[in-house]
């Protein structure tokens, strides 16, 4: 039995397994953190051997997709099951619920294994929010992973594959973590960022949660290069947003001379590809015992050359120094290099590097209020359309039925029309729609809509068409049949058999014998547009 499993029984025995059950919280108590192993059938979530972290099933986070099982041996567990997405062209992952304007690691994990048993592996597109889009090209059975550190513009963060007509989709884990709001500062609103390499100079193991709370995975860098180390621990300032932890920090490397500089490979990509480089720090040798100097300076091999000129470490503290804005050189290769400046006695020395290349769309993400409201229309009326990813970017891949205006890009993309004829519609409009302020058009037509069209779409400001046919409406707001009589609406509900109430301007009293019912019950019967000019007259 998987520990979550015992977990969820102890808690139904009661407090007489008081302490396991602490225990149990204990090992689940990961604050900020989604860990799904895609494909992996309901109810048989699990607890990773060497992490400690509980991995969940993926299908509360996806609509969409199929489950499989890969055809090669000796792959971690979160590698053993995958979802394939064969239909569509854009599927999502809903990360939620999260943080407005909080910053995260995502992490994606991938194999093919043939478990489709065709031999093809496939390529295809991966999208974290609206900025992140990379390539993936998987192997026939090594695994593959990018990291993205994004800014949740909203309540959500979107993981997308897209489908590029080169094979199906898949994926095998995702793996969200929460960071600090103010750490990685070149991660925003706006943009962000690809890793590209994250080193544990002098290390000769990976080290991860839990010794990183983050969960980022820092992978050993010794190779030939002199490394140096220490046993005591390398404290962080109450300020250091980053908080590198000790174990990386007490382990780095060093040059073997002092004339030799350490020239590390940092990023790779596009020569116009801007790059972002932390380079983490601390003296790990008492210097002050032994009257002796390690002074360094520090530069940034690229297309435009970034330097820091006579730095020293401080000795058993942890401290950044940040490279952004830099340039990947014409080769495709952005290079950092640590020298010892000409009053040093020791040579140069690092402890730890992180390089990211930032990611930025030309495209704006959608109007938040916008993105909720019409996420909530999609789960007030369970709709089976593959409406994932932001509505209105990419540009390709706008929601089916959705029109949006993208203000030339100097705005928020708001939605402005909204097609949900023949979607077997059944229920009342939810009153989230009165957020989607800039809806110029509704078009409802051809459903199961109850009885009444209440005021609530009369408060649409911007809304120019209404579409209503082909339900089952007896009744629309008096406010809606004002702007319709009024020339402010075109009102489409030709052959219902709905009657709008009687405007609010006086009429005159009616001939004897007849009452106003008997007006309205004549109207019933005839063509909308005869309806609307009988209406008139009967308020004239």
């Amino acid at each position: 039995m998987s520990l979550p499993k015992l977990c969820r029984g102890l808690q139904a025995v009661g407090s007489s397994f008081f302490f396991l059950i602490l225990l149990c919280f204990a090992v689940n108590a990961q604050p900020g953190f989604i860990t799904l192993d895609c494909g992996l059938p309901k109810g048989e979530d699990y607890v990773d051997d060497d992490t400690r972290i509980n991995f969940i099933p993926d299908g509360q986070y996806v609509d969409t997709g199929e489950t499989k099982t890969v055809k090669v041996n000796k792959v971690p567990r979160r590698y053993q099951t995958l979802r394939a997405f064969p239909q569509g062209d854009r599927n999502c992952y809903n990360l939620r619920p999260l943080q407005v304007g909080g910053k995260y690691l995502v992490r994606a994990g991938f194999i093919y294994g043939n478990y489709d048993e065709l031999q093809r592996p496939p390529d295809f597109d991966f999208h974290v929010g609206v900025h992140a889009r990379i390539p993936v090209l998987l192997s026939q059975s090594e695994t593959y992973n990018q990291e993205v550190i994004a800014v949740a513009n909203s309540d959500t963060i979107w993981v997308c594959l897209v489908n590029t007509g080169r094979g199906t989709p898949v994926v095998s884990t995702i793996q969200l973590r929460q960071l600090p709001d103010l750490s990685y500062t070149a991660a925003n609103a706006s943009r962000s960022l690809l890793r590209q390499r994250r080193y544990n100079y002098g290390a000769k193991t990976q080290l991860r949660y839990p010794i990183d709370k983050f969960d980022r995975i820092w992978l050993p860098f010794l190779e030939t290069i002199q490394a140096i180390n220490t046993t005591m621990a390398v404290k962080s300032f109450p300020e250091d947003k980053y908080l590198v932890p000790s174990q990386v920090m007490q382990t780095a490397i060093t040059a073997s001379n002092l004339v030799a500089p350490l020239i590390l490979p940092a990023a790779y990509g596009l020569p116009t590809d801007t790059v972002y480089v932390l380079l983490h720090f601390a003296e790990l040798q008492n210097l002050s015992r032994s009257n002796q100097s390690r002074i360094m300076d520090l530069f940034g091999l690229g297309s435009e050359i970034v330097s820091l000129t006579n730095y020293t470490a401080l000795f058993l503290t942890a401290a950044h120094v940040k490279i952004s804005n830099a340039l990947v050189e014409t080769s495709g290769a952005y290079h950092v290099a640590v020298r010892a400046a000409n009053t040093s006695t020791l040579p140069p020395m690092l402890n730890a590097l992180e390089s990211f290349t930032i990611k930025k769309a030309n495209e704006l993400p959608t109007d938040i209020v916008d993105v909720q409201a019409i996420q909530n229309i999609k789960a007030g009326y369970k709709l089976q359309r593959n409406w994932q990813g932001d509505p209105c970017v990419p540009y390709d891949y706008t929601w089916i039925g959705v029109g949006c205006d993208y203000n030339d890009g100097t705005k928020d993309p708001r939605i402005v029309s909204l097609n949900l004829s023949s979607s077997g519609l059944t229920a009342e409009i939810p009153a989230s729609i009165a957020n989607l302020t800039a809806l110029t058009t509704l078009d409802v037509s051809n459903n199961s809509i109850p009885i009444t069209v209440t005021e609530l779409l009369a408060k649409l400001p911007s809304l120019k068409l209404l579409n209503l046919s082909g339900n089952k409406i007896r009744e629309v707001s008096a406010d809606l049949c004002t702007n319709a009589l009024a020339g402010k609406l075109s009102l489409r509900i030709e052959g219902l058999e709905a009657v709008c109430p009687k405007s609010p301007q006086p009429s005159p009293s009616p001939p004897l014998g007849k009452s106003r019912s008997t007006s309205f019950k004549l109207g019933f019967h005839v063509s909308g547009a005869v309806f609307v000019a009988l209406l008139g007259l009967l308020v004239a």
